[in-house]
Parts: structure tokens; sequence; C-alpha cells
């Protein structure tokens, strides 16, 4: 039982979880918690979203939580709050077998240096090139992909991987219809690798099961925590959001207090924010007005316990 000094504290951390504003506070999508920065696309028809741009989420059938970027879909697999980062699989894996030796991928994940979301290190590249009419594996890192495509378009022609990351003016011989650049996990990629350059075969075929299975394991992106809008927001005990302004089709940013929402922080002395965290995938934040030393004592009925 905490002693009976806490107990003020243990109410206002209570009370603090009730007072937040509704549109920052978390929300559940099958096994996943979306908590600040993230926030749910489709949780409300509210013209305010309360968290950072870019990270907005969308929950499909109460069970799958997405991540859309640009013109493609991501999977979530799991969100780390306290190293800031997001562990996704591309969308397409859903509908190719696990199993696959040929994983059907249809877009390349492009990122800004302005993003709010970045590669993490622990990240690596590899590079498919589907359909070429050019049967030729004279590069060393080129795999050829056996089983791509059930129909005859494919009867002709040959689909490669290259291990290097990133494609070569030599790949461009290729003609290959499509070529797309997949980030995967490097530790799953080293040990693919080594499996393959130990094979007996020593073939420029890829090893059963290795790329979709290393699709499916996903990669991760770390997304950026500072800014300065966010951090006088946050400074101030508000969470950083933004509003629809259907006058200019914009996005206006909007610092959310407990007061109401405003333009750039909530009022200040007043306001002190508490991170309480608890274990990775159920994170909570809690801004609470915390009550002063003098407040506490001055408060009849509470003693120190001895």
């Amino acid at each position: 039982m905490p002693p009976l000094f806490l107990l003020p504290v243990v109410l206002v951390l209570l009370a603090a979880a009730d007072a937040s504003p509704a549109a920052c506070r978390n929300a559940t999508c099958g096994v996943h918690t979306v908590a600040y920065p993230f926030w749910l696309r489709n949780s409300s028809n509210s013209s305010m979203d309360c968290g950072y741009p870019g990270l907005g989420l969308v929950c499909v059938n109460n069970t799958t939580l997405i991540l859309p970027f640009r013109t493609h879909h991501y999977k979530v697999l799991d969100i780390q709050y306290r190293s800031h980062t997001i562990s996704l699989t591309d969308a397409d894996m859903e509908y190719t077998n696990t199993n696959s030796n040929c994983p059907l991928l249809h877009a390349n994940l492009t990122i800004d240096d302005n993003s709010w979301l970045q590669l993490a290190s622990s990240d690596s590249n590899i590079t498919f090139l589907y359909n070429c009419k050019s049967n030729n594996t004279s590069l060393s890192s080129a795999m050829k992909l056996t089983g791509c495509g059930p129909g005859p378009e494919y009867s002709s022609s040959s689909s490669y991987v290259f291990l290097d990351g990133w494609i070569t003016d030599e790949a461009y011989d290729y003609e290959c219809e499509m070529v797309v650049v997949a980030p995967v996990l490097d530790a799953h990629k080293k040990a693919m690798v080594d499996a393959w350059s130990r094979s007996s075969a020593n073939t420029s075929s890829s090893p059963p099961n290795s790329f979709g299975e290393m699709l499916s394991a996903g990669f991760q992106l770390t997304y950026n925590t500072h800014s300065e809008k966010c951090g006088q927001c946050e400074g101030s005990g508000g969470w950083c959001g933004y509003q629809h302004n259907e006058t200019h089709t914009t996005m206006d940013f909007t610092c959310f207090c407990e007061e109401g929402p405003t333009k750039n922080h909530c009022a200040r002395g007043q306001v002190h924010s508490l991170e309480s965290i608890g274990h990775d995938g159920d994170f909570h934040i809690a801004r609470a007005q915390l009550l002063t030393a003098h407040q506490t004592k001055s408060m009849p009925g509470l003693k120190p316990a001895k």
C-alpha cells in the first residue's frame, strides 16, 4: 500500500489520463496500442489529429494496423516506443506465400531526408528484378529466382535478386519489366547469404523459402521526436498535432492542451510533462498538472507516513 503522502500524486496522475484531450488518448487495434506520437487516421470524423505528421495509422477490421506511406501500404508488426522504432512489412506479403521463392513486390520505399520516418541502422536493401528479357547471370551478386508468376508472360523471361542492395548500371542490361528495392533486416540478409554461400550446389539459384521469409520478417523505421514547434508544445505540457484547414486545404500546426487547442504552446508555468511508460507495446503518456509542495502540505487529513 503506498504511503499516504503519495496519494495526491497518484490521484493527480489518474485524473490526468482522463483530462487529456480526446484526440490524444491511446487507441487499440488488435494487439497493438496506438499512442502518441502515432494516431489512428480513421478513429473519428474530427478535423483535428493529435500526433506527428506522417505517423497516422489505419486500423483494418480492428485487427490489422497499417502505415500508409506515399501510395503504398505497410503492415505494422510492432511499435517500440522506448527506442522510437516501428517494425513493418510490405503489405504485398499478405498476398504472397511466405514459403514463396519469388515474392512479388510492387513498390519501392522512398524516404525523404526531412521525413519523420527514416530507415534504421538495422536495415539493409535488396533489389528484385522481375520479368527480365535477358537471361544473364554474369553479375556475381545476382541470384535467379524461380516460381515467379503462374502466367505465360513469365515463360520466356527470368527474374533476379541483387543482394548488393542498389542496382548498378550493368543491371539495366537485364531489360526487366519492374525493379523494386526492398528494405530487410540486415541480420536476416547476412544469415541468408551465409546459407547460400554454404550451399553445396553453389549456383545462381536462391535457396528455397529464404526471400519470402526474410521479407515477412519485415524491417524497421525510426521516427524523429524532435522539432522546434513540437518541442515548445510538449515542453509546456501539450501534445503536437494538426488541424485541417478546409479553406486553404492545408494542415495547420496545433498544440493540444488540457484547456483546449492552441497555435503554439500551452500556458507556461502551469503544466509539467510526465511520461508514464509501461512495457514495450503498451506505452502510455500522461500529461499532468502537478500539485506544488505547498498545496500538498496544506491538504487536510494527509500526513507523511512514519
